[in-house]
């Protein structure tokens, strides 16, 4: 306890605070959905359910879905911290924060948040910039711990330190001035996804030297987070959602292809590699 109140940490949770504080108060209004659309057309084609007759939550099930992911993240980054992993634990802690805000706003309260009391359907909401900017912890987290763990050379954390500062900053900018490409997800694909590939790399680098069980069970994991995100576009660009809905009226989108792939990539990581690991020296 004494250690998690340190002054170091009390720093870096005033700097979060701040910068939610900061994107909550400029939110970026003015950039619309394209093409631009009203709110009773973002509720076309899509179900959704009405609550104490005047709370409209859309795709109810992919709400669920998303919130059981986020459910099952928080829960393997509590086991993390149990068994003496804190920083991948903490890592996995904001990851399923990130999931539950996201969940929120492109899914449950999406039309509540982006579309209600607008007349045309505004882009973005302060849980999506929160999201991004909660997930660009987790992965920066993720990163120093592996290298901790994995990797003797200090460039991967001292990237992933650099990349955070550079991208908030840039996510304020974008917020503040309302500009589109800084709080777009593909710009925090820029910084962010090829880290999971580095990850990938040395896992193969570290088995094909030492021959570690561990250093296998990572590159499993790996795969199989490429396989999830494959799947995802897979279903995403030939349109399945919108066909499966018109032609059954059963609501089945990519993003609950990618969220059914991700609670079991964590089953996976909780069921091999969370015992492995936090027995696991660091050489």
């Amino acid at each position: 306890m004494r250690n998690f109140l340190s002054k170091k940490n009390i720093i870096y949770g005033a700097i979060i605070l701040v910068v939610l504080i900061l994107l909550y108060i400029f939110i970026p209004i003015g950039i619309l959905v394209e093409p631009n659309i009203t709110p009773a057309q973002s509720l076309s084609g899509k179900p959704y359910i009405t609550l104490f007759n005047n709370l409209t939550i859309i795709v109810p099930s992919s709400t669920i879905m998303v919130y059981l992911l986020g459910v099952v993240i928080l829960y393997v980054g509590i086991r993390l911290i149990k068994n003496n992993k804190k920083l991948w634990g903490i890592s996995f802690i904001f990851w399923g924060i990130s999931t539950l805000l996201a969940g929120t706003s492109y899914q449950g309260l999406g039309y509540e948040l982006k579309c209600e009391g607008y007349d045309l359907c505004i882009f973005t909401s302060w849980f999506e910039t929160s999201y991004l900017f909660f997930t660009a912890i987790s992965i920066t987290l993720l990163a120093i711990a592996f290298s901790n763990d994995f990797y003797s050379k200090k460039w991967l954390a001292i990237y992933s330190k650099i990349a955070l500062v550079i991208y908030t900053f840039l996510l304020l900018i974008g917020s503040i001035f309302e500009v589109y490409l800084l709080i777009s997800y593909e710009l925090f694909t820029v910084f962010f996804m090829p880290i999971f590939l580095v990850l990938f790399v040395i896992n193969i680098n570290n088995y094909r030297k030492e021959k570690r069980s561990l250093d296998k069970s990572f590159i499993i994991l790996w795969i199989l987070f490429l396989i999830v995100n494959v799947a995802y576009y897979a279903y995403y660009l030939p349109g399945f959602t919108d066909m499966l809905y018109e032609n059954t009226n059963i609501w089945f989108s990519a993003n609950d292809v990618l969220h059914v792939g991700l609670i079991i990539w964590f089953i996976y990581f909780d069921r091999v590699l969370v015992m492995p690991l936090s027995i696991h020296k660091v050489e």
